[in-house]
């Protein structure tokens, strides 16, 4: 690519996001950029005010397809909750594309968000959301007010250790039918020694 017209916003961002996942927030630089697209800086400043403006247009994007795409696609009634809950799982461990930044973006973005506020603000709104998706669910699987958001905390940080373990090859694949088995699983009443 030799052009600024040839490339998009989202060839920067992808650019972007491979370079988070790869080296760091770090790198994360107009001239890196510049320098894995093949282009002059001129090109970048076509598409984005300033390097801010890229960044936020990254967390805009990861906030957008990690999660609220993700949710908009649960929203089936056909799905029993058993149903919604492995295909939610699968979701999650299988993005984003590789193409932008693939398995360990979670885990990139997390890192990002623990050096500068303004990510860590969309990552915790984005916690935020994913949490009171997974508590309706459970609800929505006839568990209490206090269990179902116990249990939905639970895949949730299930969930977040599984993405940060994404690059751990001596890692197992999870039994994802079995762990959402045990989790809509009724819970027993506490009898007592």
């Amino acid at each position: 690519m030799d052009s600024k017209q040839t490339l998009t916003p989202d060839d920067w961002i992808k650019t972007a996001f491979r370079l988070l996942t790869s080296t760091g927030p770090t790198a994360i630089r107009v001239d890196y950029l510049c320098r894995e697209l093949g282009v002059t800086k001129g090109s970048f400043y076509w598409h984005f005010r300033d390097l801010a403006a890229l960044r936020a247009a990254m967390v805009d994007h990861w906030r957008r397809i990690a999660t609220q795409d993700v949710i908009a696609s649960m929203t089936s009634s056909e799905l029993s909750p058993r149903e919604l809950f492995i295909r939610f799982i699968e979701k999650i461990l299988n993005g984003p594309a590789q193409e932008y930044g693939g398995p360990m973006t979670e885990a990139a973005i997390r890192h990002w968000a623990a050096g500068e506020e303004a990510v860590q603000t969309v990552v915790r709104n984005a916690d935020t959301e994913r949490l009171a998706f997974l508590t309706l669910q459970m609800r929505g699987a006839g568990l209490s007010g206090p269990e179902a958001r116990s249990r939905a905390s639970l895949i949730y940080a299930t969930l977040v250790g599984l993405k940060q373990l994404a690059g751990e090859p001596a890692l197992p694949r999870i039994d994802v039918a079995g762990f959402v088995d045990a989790m809509l699983r009724p819970a027993t009443p506490d009898t007592g020694p």
